[in-house]
């Protein structure tokens, strides 16, 4: 009897929900990593996002709040040094950080989110990295991966069918971050402003895309809501040209959106510049 008592209190231990003051607080560096974390660990963690998603990354500088919110987490997941140079050197030191993609080749596209073929990658990354830190709930992790697997492979299918009964445009960028979403999706690749995330363009370079964008050479203008609307009223004041929001990291995006959202969000800006 008294072992069917333990049992039975065990069971109960199990099922019954964790308050989200205990749970262990899982710290991802930006929010599609953050949706990707929420959509796995479920109800058995805190995902919490570090870098708010009006923000880019890749200069992101460490406050010491920041710091402190990583040292008190139980796991921190970021993509690596290649996206957020700035945690580099902090993460180096914390056991329970991990990069998903700690090597990358020079010039090689960080945003890994952004390619569809990567998607499930990412997601069984992360469920191997909560097992590594609660193997009590491994199997639910990994469960949540493989579900999710599935509802992005249905998804991704039905808009790679989109783009392709769509007529692909020329079209502008502000920086070159979504190399990996137009291969996996098979679409021109377009036009950027700016060479690199440091370094802005000159006014001859202005001058010229302005000419291109008032002779109809581009469907559209994409804006980013991470970079400066200087940026963009030095490309288009005055033109009648199709601007549009496409972004990368989700920053209107609420956790329970989960991360489709971020990819539908995507899908629907692109195929919009190609009907314009």
């Amino acid at each position: 009897m008294k072992q069917v008592c333990v049992l039975m209190m065990l069971l109960i231990w199990m099922v019954a929900p964790v308050s989200a003051q205990d749970r262990p607080i899982v710290l991802s560096s930006v929010m599609p990593l953050h949706l990707l974390v929420a959509e796995i660990g479920g109800d058995a963690i805190d995902s919490q996002l570090l870098i708010p998603a009006t923000l880019s990354p890749h200069d992101f500088q460490l406050k010491p709040s920041d710091a402190q919110r990583m040292h008190d987490a139980t796991a921190v997941i970021w993509v690596g040094p290649g996206l957020e140079p700035g945690l580099r050197k902090l993460l180096k030191k914390l056991d329970q950080a991990q990069a998903l993609y700690p090597v990358m080749e020079v010039g090689e596209d960080p945003h890994v989110w952004l390619d569809g073929a990567l998607v499930q990658q990412i997601a069984h990354k992360i469920a191997r990295v909560l097992s590594s830190n609660m193997p009590a709930r491994s199997a639910f992790f990994h469960a949540n991966a493989a579900r999710f697997g599935a509802e992005f492979r249905a998804f991704d299918k039905q808009l790679a069918q989109r783009f392709k009964q769509s007529t692909a445009l020329p079209y502008l960028l502000l920086h070159d971050g979504f190399s990996r979403f137009e291969s996996h999706y098979q679409l021109p690749k377009g036009e950027v402003v700016m060479s690199s995330d440091e370094q802005m363009p000159g006014a001859r370079h202005i001058v010229e895309l302005r000419k291109r964008l008032q002779a109809g050479e581009f469907a559209c203008v994409f804006r980013e809501p991470q970079y400066s609307e200087s940026l963009l009223e030095a490309l288009t004041a005055g033109l009648e040209v199709p601007v549009i929001e496409v972004d990368p990291l989700g920053y209107d995006l609420n956790t329970a959106d989960g991360f489709l959202s971020l990819y539908r969000q995507l899908g629907e800006a692109f195929l919009s510049c190609f009907k314009s």
